[in-house]
């Protein structure tokens, strides 16, 4: 099982390391990487959850996610993640960490998501055709607008609205590249 790091309500480590699936289970804080992966049109890679996803399933989410593992900073995790979920070399992509913030969320009385998410970006030439992606874990890709991604938080039904408390921040700091 994945052990994760707990953090004291500053973000800074407490020393005590659990499983994933209890430190969710207890709302315990931990850290998480949210990574925006945009082709060079500047459509935003989704990829929809499978149905074997212990949280949101079978609905779209943002181009990778990922938790900090005990130990791992968050740009390692960020690398891990993106090569285990897309199969990119992380060396030939220009990541940009943007920002960081707290978020709590309840998704389910046995999954309390209470974080820090450090957001990273990327503008890469890409097809989806190239992934070499998690096929237990993403079921489909797709590429979108940052107006239809907009949309589609807003649904809650393709898309979680988790990610519509990041989007404003992400939109101010990629308003040149629109």
């Amino acid at each position: 099982m994945e052990k994760i790091d707990v953090l004291n309500e500053f973000g800074l480590r407490t020393g005590e390391v659990i499983e994933r699936k209890e430190i969710h289970k207890l709302g315990k804080l931990h850290r998480a990487v949210h990574f925006y992966l945009f082709n060079k049109s500047n459509k935003l890679l989704l990829q929809k959850r499978s149905q074997k996803a212990d949280h949101l399933p079978e609905i779209y989410s943002i181009s990778v996610v990922g938790h900090i593992k005990a130990g791992e900073s968050s740009f390692q995790a960020l690398k891990r993640e993106v090569n285990e979920e897309l199969g990119l070399e992380t060396e030939k992509l220009n990541i940009e960490f943007l920002f960081s913030f707290r978020q709590d969320y309840k998704i389910n009385p046995n999954y309390i998501d209470k974080q820090f998410n450090d957001i990273y970006c990327c503008f890469h030439d890409f097809e989806i055709k190239d992934l070499n992606y998690e096929k237990e874990t993403i079921v489909d890709f797709k590429l979108v607008s940052i107006e239809e991604f907009k949309l589609m938080l807003k649904s809650d039904q393709l898309l979680s609205s988790i990610y519509l408390n990041e989007f404003n921040d992400l939109v101010y700091f990629l308003k040149n590249r629109f």
